[in-house]
């Protein structure tokens, strides 16, 4: 498949199947130290395209380790192929069924099998779990594009459903009603196919669940929490449709905020920025290992490029690895990693297209050192800085002149500054600013500030807010605890 969500299409390292002395060499390591910490077979790419895969699953389960497994389905197909993996008790075999309608089936760039043979599979595979008496765990994954589009971090012109799976909410909706529908038939046909393997299964479920059920997994239909489908895993694990059989949502987020991907994945006439995040931030993924084909180390999925440089198997040890000074700082503030600031960071997606006839551009960016938008600030409508706020805008329009509409709660003689930097594409960074100008407010009242400034056409400019700050909870005596500095209520360029 050529999943648009994906990015093993844009890919720089060679594209290759784990070499089995490196797998071998990692797995003797980890078990050296002592360590079954939970498998996931996956990184990047279809792992049921190795074919090593299955007395690999021997040996994890022999070695006492759960494992999960994503696959895209296709190879599920073969009978064969369901044999191998159903004979492990201690594997979750996730089949990632996301683009759940024929719409959406087309992200998935692949034209050997057609959409109903696809979604037939997931059937086929129930049907041997019950016939095989099987005690690997199911979970048929969906695709729910709500945390996408509600994303905070995602600032865009325009929608950014990139890849909806539905096409509406209510859409959705209608799609969840016919599956819980087909599920329960489907729970029914198993129980009576198959009533002591089902049976056997439920008690298992039952006892293996015990502590789970009723919170993070829900049994019956008429338990299922509003809205389930946009619920994280942690708070909610799934619907166990069947014993031990899972329907769960997933949100089909940006994988990652790589340059070549964005510009694979955004529809053309987009420019995308991300600014990374500084604060700091820890980063559960750092208690993660995980091992690339080429044999390089990782700590997280999103490292499929190996960017972290924390070595190769066939140099490195997983001793060394683990105990490393970059992992422990990553494990403390997972910043201090270019490839976690820029996952963590805010993205910017602006149209490009001109605007002819138009004099003037709202600058509707905000990025570091602006608090959220508050539709009641000042009966106005804006949102504060902390003291230094960064705002971003591609220019559209021939703008000579900059406009910004503010509240200052500071005395009239205080000085702020309002500088503005021209994005360099070689560097990915804004150098120092090309302009700065210096200007004051009333106090507690709402005022402009306008300046000249030549902004060149298609081009990326960062505006900086620069001002003094307060805290609320220290000057006003209330609970807000947050650094402010002036009230934005608006910036524009203009022609």
């Amino acid at each position: 498949m050529h999943c648009a969500f994906c990015p093993s299409d844009v890919l720089r390292r060679r594209k290759e199947h784990l070499s089995e002395s490196n797998l071998k060499s990692f797995l003797g390591q980890v078990h050296a130290l002592g360590i079954r910490a939970p498998v996931m077979l996956n990184v990047l790419g279809e792992p049921l395209l190795n074919k090593r895969v299955y007395p690999l699953l021997d040996e994890l389960q022999a070695a006492g380790h759960a494992v999960t497994l994503i696959t895209n389905m296709t190879l599920l197909g073969d009978p064969g192929v369901r044999r191998e993996l159903l004979r492990h008790d201690n594997l979750t075999l996730a089949m990632s069924f996301q683009t759940a309608t024929p719409r959406s089936y087309v992200l998935r760039g692949y034209d050997r099998m057609p959409f109903r043979e696809f979604g037939e599979i997931f059937l086929a595979v129930v049907e041997d779990k019950f016939r095989l008496q099987s005690g690997t765990r199911l979970e048929l994954h969906v695709a729910s594009n709500f945390v996408l589009t509600h994303d905070p971090t995602i600032q865009a012109d325009g929608a950014i459903d990139l890849w909806a799976n539905f096409a509406s909410e209510r859409a959705e909706r209608r799609w969840i009603v016919r599956t819980l529908r087909r599920l329960e038939r489907l729970a029914r046909r198993m129980e009576r196919r198959y009533p002591d393997a089902f049976t056997a299964a439920a008690a298992a479920a039952s006892a293996k669940y015990h502590e789970h059920i009723g919170r993070e997994i829900v049994v019956e239909r008429s338990k299922l929490p509003e809205g389930f489908q946009h619920l994280k895993e942690d708070a909610f694990w799934g619907y166990m449709a069947l014993p031990d059989v899972f329907l769960v949502f997933k949100s089909l987020e940006l994988w990652t905020r790589d340059r070549d991907f964005l510009r694979a994945a955004l529809p053309p006439g987009r420019f995308a920025y991300v600014e990374e995040r500084v604060e700091r931030r820890p980063c559960s993924m750092a208690d993660s290992l995980g091992l690339l084909a080429n044999g390089d180390l990782i700590l997280c999925c999103l490292d499929y490029e190996g960017e972290m440089g924390l070595g190769n198997i066939g140099h490195t040890s997983v001793a060394d690895v683990l105990l490393a000074t970059k992992r422990a700082a990553v494990r403390r503030d997972a910043m201090a990693e270019a490839l976690c600031r820029r996952c963590r960071g805010n993205l910017f997606v602006f149209a490009t297209e001109a605007l002819p006839g138009r004099r003037e551009q709202a600058v509707d960016k905000f990025g570091r050192g602006f608090w959220p938008y508050e539709s009641g600030l000042h009966a106005l409508g804006g949102r504060w800085t902390d003291g230094c706020g960064w705002a971003y805008v591609f220019t559209r329009i021939p703008a000579r002149r900059v406009r910004l509409s503010f509240w200052s709660g500071f005395p009239n003689e205080t000085q702020f500054a309002l500088g503005i930097s021209l994005y360099d594409p070689l560097a990915d960074d804004f150098p120092a600013p090309a302009a700065a100008f210096a200007f004051s407010g009333r106090e507690n009242e709402r005022d402009e500030f306008e300046a000249a400034f030549a902004f060149l056409p298609g081009r990326l400019y960062r505006l900086e807010v620069r001002s003094t700050h307060f805290f609320p909870n220290e000057t006003l005596g209330n609970d807000d605890q947050r650094r402010l500095g002036l009230a934005v209520f608006s910036i524009a360029i203009l022609s």
